[in-house]
């Protein structure tokens, strides 16, 4: 009960501060915002509407990132969001970390009453969002390469049958679903309001950062300056990333033993530690209640990073 309300009273103090932040900077956060809305290139803003309570946290909590984020911070997390197909804006996202970062750190320190345990827990709860965005990233990527080899062949059939490139684009998203189809409709929506297709095409292999799309794309533009046969450019194309992908899954099949490995082996040391602390926790304490034993600890666990990321590595073949 006690940890309950200590937890009750940090999210009432946050709010509280978030809410006269928001009230002192209101005018300064809508500008922030619209002038955001229009260098992202995001849908026109029409005439002031009442916000929702979500929006407000949101927006406020953004207000807070941007007070503390940097340039080149802000400008990796922003690539990575659009990656990852997140709509949120990157002072949002650096004020979601954070939150996230205190409230685990706050709950880890009043469960164990120890202060580097809550630093531990600070510094894991900033990481956690960026995980999460990195994941999703990932299985976007996925996805989008999964699909590249039949949005090819489309493509491919399209300017067989006479289309031109954007029309056989405009095929293929009809008949693709996301998310091959939202990039190719937004190459399309691009090139018809005033950008060259080429840079279009760049935007695309910006923003999705596969090596397979930037293989495509690479080829399109070359095509575009030689010329060539369009048409059995992509569909070469495609049969090299059916290949590439038959390979990767053999591989991944090869080598998920020296992953799986890699993950129980990292786990073990925590995982005694934390059993070791339930029921013996004074024998546990004894690494931490002097200077060599802290020294010992953080040896430990920094060899035991170094070995980790080393296995998996070895495991991680390139194509």
């Amino acid at each position: 009960m006690i940890y309950l309300i200590f937890i009750l009273g940090f999210l009432t103090v946050l709010f509280i501060f978030l809410g006269l932040y928001s009230l002192l900077f209101n005018k300064k956060l809508k500008v922030a915002n619209r002038m955001d809305m229009y260098l992202a290139d995001e849908e026109e803003v029409g005439e002031e509407e009442d916000i929702t309570f979500k929006e407000f946290v949101l927006r406020t909590i953004g207000g807070v990132g941007r007070a503390v984020s940097r340039k080149s911070y802000m400008e990796d997390k922003k690539t990575k969001l659009q990656q990852a197909y997140i709509f949120m804006r990157v002072e949002e996202f650096l004020g979601l970390s954070l939150l996230v970062a205190a409230g685990l750190g706050l709950f880890l320190f009043l469960l164990t009453r120890m202060w580097f345990i809550g630093l531990a827990g600070f510094l894991l709860g900033f990481r956690i969002p960026d995980v999460v965005v990195t994941n999703t990233k990932k299985k976007r990527m996925r996805q989008l390469n999964s699909q590249l080899p039949e949005s090819l062949t489309i493509l491919s059939n399209g300017l067989r049958a006479g289309f031109s490139f954007i029309q056989a684009m405009n095929v293929a998203a009809t008949e693709m679903e996301s998310p091959i189809r939202d990039e190719f409709l937004r190459i399309i929506r691009d090139n018809s309001i005033g950008k060259t297709l080429d840079d279009a095409l760049m935007d695309f292999s910006n923003r999705t950062d596969d090596e397979d799309i930037d293989m495509f794309v690479t080829a399109l533009i070359i095509q575009r300056k030689v010329g060539g046969n369009l048409a059995e450019i992509l569909d070469t194309i495609a049969a090299t990333i059916r290949d590439r992908m038959r390979i990767r899954g053999e591989i991944k099949t090869l080598t998920a033993q020296s992953r799986v490995s890699a993950i129980l082996i990292s786990m073990l040391p925590f995982a005694f530690a934390i059993i070791i602390s339930i029921f013996n926790p004074d024998y546990i304490m004894e690494l931490f209640q002097s200077t060599i034993g802290i020294i010992l600890v953080v040896l430990a666990i920094f060899f035991q990073i170094v070995g980790a990321f080393i296995m998996m590595r070895l495991a991680d073949i390139e194509i």
